[in-house]
């Protein structure tokens, strides 16, 4: 790996973004082909670095997904079956990056409700006692 890759953000803190889809496309949360194209293009649209995915396509039905970025991770679930689909996005970039991967999987998901966490994370936010 380039070394610039590991000066994006040099402290040890970060932005994680933990959401809950529901009300999805059975067939599109079903699809490898689809999720594997909609986290490259989350990925690209916020300026992120993909080190590597793994993607497993269970069966009757259901998919996993991951994905390593130099600035940390993009990982999924879903239950097709149920319409939903869990993302967690954990970026030691700016906010902004994470916002942007979770509102490409939006607009590509189309989920009729989404429930949204978000930690801070790191060293700066560290409160000794």
């Amino acid at each position: 790996m380039k070394r610039e890759l590991l000066l994006q953000n040099p402290r040890p803190d970060g932005y994680h973004l933990m959401l809950e889809f529901f009300g999805c496309d059975r067939e599109k949360i079903d699809s490898l082909p689809y999720l594997r194209q909609a986290i490259k293009t989350a990925v690209n649209t916020a300026g992120l670095t993909n080190l590597g995915s793994r993607f497993h396509k269970f069966q009757p039905h259901g998919i996993t997904g991951f994905t390593l970025l130099s600035q940390s991770h993009i990982s999924f679930h879903t239950w097709p079956e149920y319409g939903y689909l869990v993302l967690d996005v954990f970026t030691c970039g700016p906010e902004e990056q994470a916002n942007q991967v979770a509102d490409v999987l939006k607009q590509h998901l189309e989920p009729c409700q989404v429930k949204r966490q978000v930690f801070r994370k790191g060293f700066r936010y560290y409160k000794s006692t």
